[in-house]
């Protein structure tokens, strides 16, 4: 298995190589090309027959927001998950990331990618039952790194880091309780003179406040297997910290119907006190022409069950900017690295 993915990093190092060649100057991104290995995180009892090694490979292409110290991109994720159980995975992302040089030779970088992922083995009750980490082939995929990088050359660098990765379906169907990935990574990168990508500043010297309406549906468990709708309701302001970035604050409320799910049982009637959560949360939102990314870390103010879901909470998301006003927002919400919900919806700003 190691074998084969130098085979698979020495030749795609070699590609990427031959194709920069001919980019021309204008700009400065990179290619890059690193081999990860780390472990499936056995968060829940069902888990820890999967504590496993896992060998990942990953693509990079970024280039630069503005010349700013931003880059913007998408990563190419390929693993083997360690076991027939889960088989491998797979996922396409978009990609960024902002860097520092403390000096000439030296650089490091803090990023992040959300988009689709597969895995190859989901759980069936007939035929891999033992997986109870992914009930779904279709999933999310999220990434967080930190990776320092060393020029050798004029055009190449040896990077190392670490990386936290992550697949869920967001309790879209049962499981899930998620894989994620701690790994070391250690790769190769081509620096390459590409366009930079432009765009309309947007700082603003005030907070502009915010009304997001979106909704996820929610599975929780294999031996009751209905689905329900959830309800996001979120108010916040966001406001400028750069020209292309924002800081945002947010109370969101979920009717998340699990507060009164009792298996095999017919659901309790709604009422707020029992069936809605509020929380509180800060979060940063970059933005790239009309697309942008969000992180969020939250606390929950009110739970109807304390012990349902951990004291905090954080997100990953993608935005698209429809006018000046309406944002359409896809958020992966998870409790302490489980996944809650995939929230589908629309934010409006006021002016």
């Amino acid at each position: 298995m190691k074998k084969a993915f130098s085979i698979v990093f020495f030749h795609l190092l070699f590609i990427v190589s031959a194709f920069t060649q001919t980019i021309e100057t204008i700009g400065l991104g990179h290619h890059s090309v690193t081999f990860d290995r780390g472990f499936i995180i056995p968060h829940h009892e069902d888990m820890y027959h999967l504590y496993k090694p896992v060998h990942s490979l990953q693509y990079q292409y970024l280039i630069p927001i503005n010349n700013s110290s931003t880059r913007l991109g998408a990563l190419l994720y390929g693993a083997d998950l360690g076991s027939s159980i889960l088989g491998k995975g797979y996922a396409l992302g978009l990609n960024m990331e902002k860097y520092w040089r403390p000096t000439k030779k030296n650089e490091l970088s803090i990023g992040f990618a959300m988009g689709l992922g597969i895995v190859t083995n989901p759980y069936d009750v007939k035929t891999n039952d033992q997986n109870r980490a992914i009930g779904s082939m279709g999933n999310a995929f999220g990434q967080l790194y930190v990776i320092g990088s060393h020029t050798v050359s004029k055009s190449l660098c040896i990077n190392l880091g670490l990386r936290f990765s992550h697949f869920s379906n967001g309790a879209w169907k049962a499981p899930n309780l998620g894989i994620n990935i701690p790994s070391v990574s250690i790769g190769m990168s081509k620096k390459i003179r590409v366009p930079p990508i432009e765009q309309s500043e947007l700082k603003r010297e005030y907070w502009r406040p915010f009304a997001s309406l979106r909704i996820g549906r929610k599975s929780l468990d294999i031996d009751d297997s209905r689905a329900f709708w959830v309800p996001v309701i979120e108010l916040g302001a966001a406001r400028s910290i750069s020209k292309t970035a924002n800081l945002r604050m947010a109370i969101a409320t979920h009717a998340d119907p699990f507060y009164r799910f009792e298996k095999f049982e017919t659901m309790k009637p709604f009422s707020i006190s029992k069936g809605i959560d509020i929380g509180l949360s800060v979060g940063y939102h970059q933005y790239f022409g009309k697309w942008g990314m969000l992180f969020d870390l939250g606390w929950y103010l009110y739970k109807p069950n304390p012990g349902y879901k951990t004291p905090y909470f954080e997100a990953l998301g993608i935005t698209y900017s429809c006018n000046s006003n309406i944002m359409a927002m896809a958020r992966l919400k998870a409790n302490k690295t489980t996944a809650d919900l995939i929230e589908w919806g629309f934010v409006y700003s006021f002016n």
